[in-house]
């Protein structure tokens, strides 16, 4: 999904302090500990380091929590393509869950697959890294953000 990506351009000249201002307003992320690493026109990344607020009863990364995250990525994906007038907003979102979140942290990292005039489609993975660098997925997912 990320590998050689195609370069995306920005309606707005100052995408990364407008898209900054975005997420220090968003309360959600900053109580899941998500902190973003990368941004950048069309693509965003970050981590989250894993806390007993995020298990699930196995003690796992709780489906809800992972869904949160890759709304999160794919939103402020979309943010970083449009005008500092437009907002964006989730109008439809699909998760597939592909392995238990098992890690001490975890990486997420979205992009715009389609940008739009009205429309960006959106796509995330939330994954962790075994010792030996290893990528796992723990999930996939595609959005449609509304621009308004």
């Amino acid at each position: 999904m990320f590998d050689g990506m195609i370069k995306q351009e920005s309606r707005n000249p100052e995408f990364k302090k407008y898209t900054e201002q975005k997420i220090a307003g968003n309360k959600f992320m900053n109580y899941l500990g998500f902190v973003f690493s990368r941004i950048e026109a069309g693509f965003v990344e970050g981590t989250m380091d894993f806390l007993e607020i995020h298990e699930q009863q196995n003690g796992w990364l709780h489906g809800g929590v992972t869904s949160a995250l890759l709304d999160i990525v794919q939103g402020f994906a979309a943010y970083t393509l449009v005008t500092a007038e437009q907002q964006v907003f989730t109008v439809e979102a699909k998760v597939s869950y592909f392995n238990p979140g098992t890690a001490k942290r975890f990486f997420v990292r979205g992009s715009v697959a389609k940008p739009g005039n009205r429309f960006h489609f959106c796509e995330g993975e939330v994954y962790y890294l075994k010792e030996d660098g290893v990528e796992v997925i723990v999930a996939k997912g595609s959005s449609t953000m509304v621009i308004v």
